[in-house]
């Protein structure tokens, strides 16, 4: 990792729980942070030679329906939460994948 993060998108981790008739839904957040070389998300690390793509989806148009960041990797798609649009993190991976090539 080197210096500090060039961008920061914010995931939610949605945790469902039933106690007795009751369901019960808590959010935590946390950041996935683009560097230079990396992609971090929590204490993984993804370096960006071993990434091909980030792409998202949601599905409702409203701001802060949760949306689907998806993380193209060597290794797989990982599927990240979020409700926060995504623009800066992809467009700044762009500009550094397209300095690789």
């Amino acid at each position: 990792m080197s210096g500090e993060a060039l961008a920061v998108q914010t995931c939610i981790e949605i945790r469902r729980e039933i106690r007795g008739i009751e369901e019960i839904i808590t959010e935590a957040s946390y950041e996935m942070k683009l560097y230079e070389d990396e992609i971090t998300v929590r204490r993984e690390r993804f370096p960006l030679h071993d990434v091909f793509d980030i792409s998202f989806f949601r599905n409702h148009r409203e701001e802060g329906a949760i949306g689907f960041l998806y993380l193209h990797t060597k290794n797989g798609v990982r599927t990240f939460y979020i409700r926060e649009n995504p623009d800066m993190l992809i467009e700044v991976y762009k500009k550094l994948s397209a300095k690789e090539l």
